[in-house]
C-alpha cells in the first residue's frame, strides 16, 4: 500500500492552531478534494472532530487510543477506527491519504511514500506542526508557485517529494 501525507504548511512549520487552520486557501481545499476523492484518508481524532463531519466519497479511517471515542465514531457509514499505526500494514487498499493532525504525520512519515504539500509562503504562531522533511529521504519531484491574488490572501506552492529509493 502506498501511504500519501497530504498537508497544508507554513513557512516555520505549523499546520494548525486550536485544531484549526490557520489560512484560507481555496484552491488548496479544491486540490485536497481531487487529490483524496473515492480514496481512503487516515486522520487522528483531534483532526476528525476539528472536521466536524465524514469526509463525503472516503472511505474515513480514524486512528484512536481512546476506546470511548470510538464507540461514538463506530455506527457511522464510512468510518474504521483503528488504535495503532501498526494496524495500517492490515488495511487492504492501494493507497491511502494521511490528512492528520501533528501526531499522525509523525507517526506515519517514516513509512510514507509521497507528500502532497501545500507551502504557505508566510509563518504563523501554531500549535501543531508538520515533521521535518530530511532532503537525505526525499526528492523534489515538482513544485508549483502561486501569487497571492483576491481569493487567496498569502503565497503559496504545491510541491510533492516521493522518498529516494
Amino acid at each position: 500500500m502506498k501511504i500519501i501525507l497530504i498537508a497544508a504548511v507554513s513557512k516555520n512549520g505549523f499546520i494548525g492552531k486550536n485544531n484549526q487552520l490557520m489560512w484560507h486557501l481555496p484552491n488548496d481545499l479544491k486540490r485536497f478534494k481531487c487529490l483524496t476523492i473515492g480514496e481512503p484518508i487516515l486522520m487522528g481524532r483531534k483532526t476528525f472532530e476539528s472536521i466536524g463531519k465524514i469526509l463525503p466519497y472516503r472511505k474515513n479511517i480514524i486512528l484512536t487510543k481512546n476506546n470511548k471515542n470510538s464507540l461514538h465514531f463506530k455506527n457511522q457509514k464510512n468510518i474504521r477506527i483503528i488504535s495503532s499505526v501498526k494496524q495500517i500494514k492490515d488495511l487492504t487498499y492501494k493507497k491511502i491519504f494521511v490528512i492528520g493532525g501533528e501526531k499522525t504525520y509523525t507517526s506515519t512519515i517514516e513509512k510514507a511514500h509521497i507528500i502532497e504539500l501545500t507551502l504557505v509562503h508566510q509563518k504563523f504562531d501554531g500549535d501543531a506542526k508538520f515533521p521535518k522533511i530530511d532532503k537525505n529521504k526525499w526528492n523534489k519531484t515538482y513544485e508549483f508557485i502561486y501569487e497571492k491574488d483576491r481569493n487567496h490572501l498569502f503565497n503559496y506552492s504545491f510541491i510533492r517529494f516521493e522518498r529516494k529509493k
